[in-house]
């Protein structure tokens, strides 16, 4: 365990050396989603993987939940760890614990990104934009997830993030860790993630470092229309859905692994 100013204790853990790839997973989930990647990338790098505040085995706050303050933990992180130069790799709203470091904290640590499967804004202006819904539905959803729906929710996300069938012991283990973080935690989390525009961070990042952006196949069309116009350097990888760094995690492994040149 990390221990952060406010007493705060974060679940780490570490495999490899070299150069650091730190790995941060999505809202209400733990660092266990890495699994099945955290031992092919440690045999290039020091892989450093950690549960956000409130989340996994890490202590739950009443106060913090919110993106501002999870890229100040992601500093302290850092900081904690001794890392002057890092790779990050953010995982569905771990995107944006990534995203707020970068706008409270500057790209000077910062070598390259790997952005999993998140949209540089949540909400939709139109039917075809990159995110996950237009206002009326996001609201319906941290409506859902404040009340007795939350985790029947969070599972049948998760199950809808396989192309194939969900294994039932995968679905039984994050929703277990999802329990962990209650309800109105849990939606002060999407409440604040809906609130926040990205686009022209996520526009400087791409001219400041490289960018690996992995999208899943049924957001691709939109992903890449945003992408290419306003990242035009970064590199785009299309994987099944949105759990495709578990179902599909040799290729996951592998787009990220040939993307900072280290091979299969």
């Amino acid at each position: 365990m990390l221990q952060l100013s406010d007493g705060t204790r974060i679940r780490f853990e570490e495999v490899g050396a070299g150069t650091p790839l730190v790995l941060i997973p999505g809202w209400a989930c733990s660092l266990d989603v890495f699994e099945h990647n955290m031992p092919a990338f440690a045999e290039h790098f020091r892989v450093i993987a950690y549960d956000p505040r409130s989340q996994g085995g890490s202590d739950q706050t009443a106060k913090g939940n919110n993106y501002a303050q999870r890229g100040d933990d992601l500093h302290e992180i850092l900081e904690a760890l001794a890392l002057p130069q890092v790779n990050l790799l953010g995982w569905s709203l771990g995107v944006y614990d990534v995203l707020t470091y970068l706008d409270r904290h500057g790209f000077d640590r910062v070598q390259s990104l790997v952005l999993v499967d998140e949209s540089p804004k949540i909400i939709k202006q139109s039917a075809d934009d990159w995110g996950e819904g237009e206002a009326d539905e996001v609201a319906a959803l941290i409506d859902t997830v404040r009340g007795p729906g939350y985790l029947s929710f969070f599972r049948e996300y998760m199950a809808e993030g396989f192309d194939g069938e969900a294994p039932p012991a995968l679905l039984d283990r994050m929703t277990e860790t999802a329990a962990a973080l209650p309800s109105t935690r849990a939606a002060a989390l999407l409440r604040d993630a809906s609130e926040r525009d990205f686009s022209a961070l996520c526009k400087e990042a791409a001219q400041k470092m490289p960018v690996l952006q992995i999208v899943r196949e049924d957001w691709s069309a939109a992903a890449r229309r945003w992408i290419e116009a306003n990242q035009p350097s970064a590199r785009i990888e299309v994987l099944g859905s949105h759990l495709m760094l578990a179902e599909y995690p040799d290729a996951f492994n592998s787009a990220v692994l040939s993307f900072y040149g280290a091979g299969a």
